[in-house]
């Protein structure tokens, strides 16, 4: 996730990238120098417009190639920027599978901090390009012209860099801050959302109201905190260059009014030199860019690299499905969280069963399905399907063994039928979904529009919907948190009973506090009890 790194993923658009930039500065020089001997033809030498023709036409010509080179850059920066969001993005869409990501934290990853990271082709790209080759283009220019010029530019190029090193620590830490307030206000602004009832009805809209406008207030600040930074760093630069610039021009009119240079190369040295120091002065802005870019880059880094570490790893086809799935010594402690949620535990889940996990609220019931479904990084021990460790297996080799229902299933915007099969298209699918539908009990047309704007689902119809996956699926180990909350009597024992033959040669995991589920599974694991002796290891045979 570095800039280097990224920059080295994409050789081959960024080789295209400095040959437009090539031809682009080649085009400038070009359209200064032919400008420098019109100018002097017409205004000097009084020559007629037919006589200057050829180089008034060379200067359109140049001007016209530089447009149209500079509009393909610029293009193909555009290009560079999107493929690079769509493969951060991806990569945040398998982390999703990889690990357990809030949802105001992962609202700020995929949107305004990869939105950040278009800065490296919109600011931090076009100066790199233009320092690396036309920058170095004019100074040979200036040294084969001018070589008292050059010695000016030499002595004052390095006072932009060692400017831009004295303000860099300070810049990155009110960076950082100013995305530190900006998660602040997204979480913030994420919990008033969701409970916005409970806020009304305890009638608290003026209190989350200032908090809410007290975290606004404390981002604006650190937003223009930086801004005053880039202020002045961007001030001084162009300070420096503006002053150098003069210098060179009064030394090059003072040596043509002697009689030292000709026009023609003076002219020319003076429309180069803005071109040349142009970077710099645009280099305020690409510094600022790439600490913005840099902070984002570490905010993604966290999350991404857990997804990277673990594609490369395998699991072993050899696999006996349903597995045994075995617990030793682990546990778990959510980032920020004093104590552990889970500490040693040790647990065991026979193939072909249905085990049914019961616990007080809060005992860690959910975190350890996340744990089995491997959303979520173990601290210590391991979870062992059969001999082979979760953590080695590859996502898609997770992918087609373990089904994992949650207690409020996300609902898609799309028709039914895609928020079951999640989007797949197999020609199969509509059969397939009806016979699904019809066997949970969820009586809605399976191209029912669901999500924003569509239909509207139930507590008990969103935990129909989950299971509906789970039986598209068919994978064989399912993780079911609370399947039946909110259905009646007389639906849960339906459900159960279908539930029933879809556990046959499967590992079943439930969790859930209604008395039905705990007498309808095969066993009962109390997690107050684990926990209260963690050395022990909780088998059923």
């Amino acid at each position: 996730m570095r800039i280097t790194d990224v920059l080295y993923n994409e050789k081959q658009a960024v080789s295209f990238l400095c040959l437009l930039q090539l031809f682009v500065s080649i085009c400038t020089i070009g359209a200064a120098w032919q400008l420098s001997r019109v100018v002097c033809d017409v205004f000097l030498q009084n020559l007629s417009l037919n006589a200057a023709a050829p180089n008034i036409g060379l200067l359109l010509f140049f001007l016209l190639t530089r447009i149209i080179l500079q509009y393909l850059l610029n293009n193909r920066l555009h290009s560079f920027a999107s493929r690079l969001q769509l493969k951060i993005r991806k990569k945040l869409h398998r982390c999703l599978i990889m690990q357990a990501i809030p949802s105001d934290r992962l609202q700020l990853l995929a949107v305004e901090t990869t939105d950040a990271l278009d800065k490296i082709s919109s600011s931090i790209l076009p100066q790199l390009l233009s320092i690396l080759v036309l920058m170095p283009l004019i100074l040979i220019l200036i040294f084969v012209t001018d070589l008292q010029s050059a010695v000016i530019v030499l002595v004052t190029l390095p006072i932009a860099p060692i400017l831009l090193a004295l303000i860099g620590h300070k810049t990155k830490s009110a960076t950082l801050d100013q995305w530190r307030k900006l998660a602040r206000l997204t979480a913030s602004f994420r919990d008033m959302l969701a409970g916005i009832i409970t806020i009304k009805i305890f009638r608290q809209e003026k209190t989350n109201g200032q908090r809410l406008m007290k975290n606004s207030r404390a981002f604006t600040d650190a937003s223009m905190k930086v801004l005053r930074i880039a202020f002045m760093s961007s001030f001084a630069l162009e300070l420096i260059t503006t002053l150098t610039i003069a210098i060179l021009s009064v030394s090059i009119g003072l040596r043509l009014l002697y009689g030292e240079t000709d026009f023609t190369t003076a002219f020319f040295l003076l429309l180069l030199l803005p071109e040349f120091y142009r970077p710099l002065r645009q280099g305020g802005t690409a510094f600022h860019a790439a600490a913005d870019v840099s902070t984002a880059r570490k905010a993604l880094q966290e999350t991404i690299d857990v997804s990277d570490v673990s594609s490369g790893q395998h699991t072993d086809d050899t696999l006996q499905i349903p597995p045994d799935i075995t617990i030793q010594g682990l546990s778990f402690t959510y980032p920020d969280a004093p104590l552990p949620v889970l500490h040693n535990i040790n647990l065991f889940f026979p193939a072909q069963n249905i085990t049914c996990i019961c616990g007080t609220s809060g005992i860690g019931k959910t975190t350890l399905l996340k744990l089995l479904a491997g959303l979520l990084p173990a601290d210590n021990g391991c979870i062992l399907f059969n001999d082979k460790n979760l953590a080695g297996f590859a996502l898609e080799s997770r992918q087609k063994i373990i089904t994992y229902v949650p207690q409020m299933p996300h609902i898609f915007q799309g028709t039914l039928s895609d928020n079951i099969s999640m989007f797949e298209h197999a020609s199969d699918n509509v059969t397939k979904i009806k016979e699904i539908l019809a066997y949970t009990g969820l009586s809605l047309p399976y191209n029912t529009v669901l999500g924003a704007g569509g239909q509207a689902l139930s507590n008990g119809q969103c935990q129909r919907l989950g299971l509906a996956r789970a039986f598209y699926q068919d994978r064989p180990v399912v993780l079911l948190d609370e399947p039946t909350a909110g259905l009646e009597p007389a639906e849960e024992q339906e459900l159960l009973e279908k539930l029933s033959e879809f556990a046959r040669r499967k590992t079943l995991i439930v969790i859930s506090h209604r008395d039905a589920v705990r007498k309808w599974a095969d066993r009962e694991i109390q997690l107050e009890a684990v926990m209260s002796a963690p050395s022990l290891e909780v088998r059923y045979e």
